[in-house]
């Protein structure tokens, strides 16, 4: 098994993707921004992650809505919603039966998926592998079970079997098993059967090209043990310690399936449409959990509930010691946080703007709500082509009254160091709060939104997408440049059937 517990850069056809451990246990305070206005897009999002949204000051609601999605209290939830899973489950694809244990308002299957005779599965494999009415868990849900047993620094010891771990010259490495949850180890490959890892359904929040896992602290004569980037010379040898990690995407580990069905307070709910805030049940909202007690959900988009203003997830981004000013996209009614930077006014925002052969990363509109949507250059200059003379005026896919930028004005603004001036700090996809040093001086709130290419070489490789919150790009109107984590250049321009990020200048 390979497994990365310290940043290490690797070259993929002269891309850098970094291979970054999440130190179990690590939370940050969000940066917090004007109380904004949300996109109108009406993208269906299609996976379920969670997000926490901020708030400051109010602005005016530059238009309503209606239609409230209300929240489901315990007195208007039927007392015939499903029930939660008890004792055992049986799996209607091969027939194996696997035991269930409830902990907290969670139901994990209490032993190994092992369907099709597979005892261990891929990065890719486990999206997919558990069966209908479970689902792989996310880093939040692992968290949560950590967080039941008593914290990361004594989950292991709570889930993990009684009997086959070692018990030797470090120590007795058994646990207690008290919750039923019948952690087992399995080969590490050193001959000692110490490992117990389980995928995540999350990617790695610093390259897309690795999985995250939820690791049971080996013995320490494995290679990689639980790694707090806090505190890096802290003792590793604790048999009781519980962590996330990321590894290549073809390692093979085990499995636990989560249950659909979860309990909030007396009643259950299903976690594919539904969250759980303060013992009331309320719908998803675009796809996402949110603070209930903030927000309400008006046609798929979140309202604060004190001003009626909308909030625009992609504001995430942005510095909170900054004024941002807004501007509408008359064309499908978006709006953008816009800044002005030395006389020349910026969408701090990547366009979102639907045009016909642009991509989400990965297909998926959850990542077009934070990165904004994917052109080709042809596409981002709406065909006009590169080497024209006047590149000050190319409108391109922007919105009138609005331009492409240039090269100076690019550079101009982000100068020598960009992790000083235009990256933005917020790193993470929506799950867990992860910062880079960057100061954002300008507000421009650059972000690293990755690369789409469609060559048949890559696609066949399972490349046709990478680099998110590592490597992205901007389309300008003479130019287009990969941009790497802390630095420029790589290859040095984007080809023409790739597709990245576009941000416009104001007329």
């Amino acid at each position: 098994m390979k497994t990365f517990t310290h940043s290490a850069f690797v070259v993929l056809f002269s891309m850098a993707i970094a291979f970054t451990l999440i130190a179990c246990g690590e939370s940050s305070t969000k940066p917090e921004v004007d109380e904004p206005v949300s996109s109108s897009s009406t993208d269906a999002l299609s996976s379920v992650t969670d997000i926490d949204p901020v708030s400051s000051s109010t602005i005016i609601d530059p238009f309503s809505s209606s239609s409230v999605i209300d929240p489901l209290s315990s007195s208007s939830v039927k007392d015939s919603s499903t029930p939660l899973a008890e004792g055992s489950f049986t799996d209607s694809r091969d027939g194996k039966s696997y035991k269930l244990v409830k902990i907290g308002s969670q139901v994990w299957m209490a032993e190994n998926l092992h369907y099709a005779d597979s005892l261990t599965y891929d990065f890719k494999d486990a999206q997919s592998v558990c069966p209908a009415e479970f689902h792989l868990p996310n880093m939040e849900e692992f968290q949560e079970l950590m967080n039941q047993v008593g914290g990361s620094e004594v989950a292991a010891k709570a889930l993990k079997s009684k009997t086959a771990w070692p018990n030797g010259t470090f120590g007795d490495w058994n646990g207690t098993d008290e919750f039923g949850f019948n952690a087992i180890p399995i080969d590490s490959g050193n001959g000692n059967g110490t490992d117990e890892n389980y995928w995540t359904s999350d990617i790695d929040f610093h390259s897309s090209i690795t999985g995250m896992m939820m690791k049971i602290n080996p013995y320490p004569d494995s290679k990689f043990p639980c790694y707090d980037r806090k505190n890096p010379y802290e003792d590793k040898k604790s048999p009781d310690k519980t962590c996330f990690v990321n590894g290549e995407p073809e390692t093979k580990i085990s499995v636990r399936c989560l249950s659909d069905i979860v309990e909030c307070g007396s009643i259950t709910y299903n976690s594919n449409t539904h969250f759980c805030q303060n013992s009331i049940i309320y719908s998803l909202c675009r796809g996402r959990k949110f603070d209930a007690t903030k927000y309400t959900c008006k046609e798929n988009n979140l309202y604060n509930i004190a001003t009626d203003s909308l909030y625009k997830y992609s504001w995430i981004w942005l510095n909170p010691d900054i004024h941002y000013d807004l501007m509408q996209d008359p064309r499908d009614g978006q709006y953008y946080k816009i800044v002005t930077i030395d006389s020349l006014t910026w969408m701090a925002e990547n366009l979102n703007y639907v045009l016909d052969g642009s991509v989400c990363f990965k297909n998926d509109s959850l990542y077009c709500d934070l990165y904004g949507r994917m052109y080709t250059p042809d596409q981002a200059r709406n065909g006009v082509p590169q080497g024209t003379t006047d590149t000050s005026t190319i409108q391109g896919v922007c919105p009138d009254g609005w331009r492409l930028p240039t090269y100076d004005e690019f550079y101009g603004v982000s100068g020598s160091k960009p992790e000083n001036t235009i990256y933005s700090q917020y790193i993470a996809f929506d799950t867990n709060d992860q910062f880079y040093d960057h100061l954002n001086s300008t507000g421009l709130s650059f972000i690293l939104g990755g690369i789409h290419s469609p060559n048949d070489y890559l696609i066949s490789q399972g490349f046709e997408w990478y680099g998110l919150n590592l490597e992205g790009g901007i389309i300008g109107s003479n130019f287009t440049i990969n941009v790497y984590y802390h630095y420029f250049g790589g290859s040095g321009g984007i080809r023409n059937n790739e597709s990245e990020s576009v941000r416009c200048v104001k007329q």
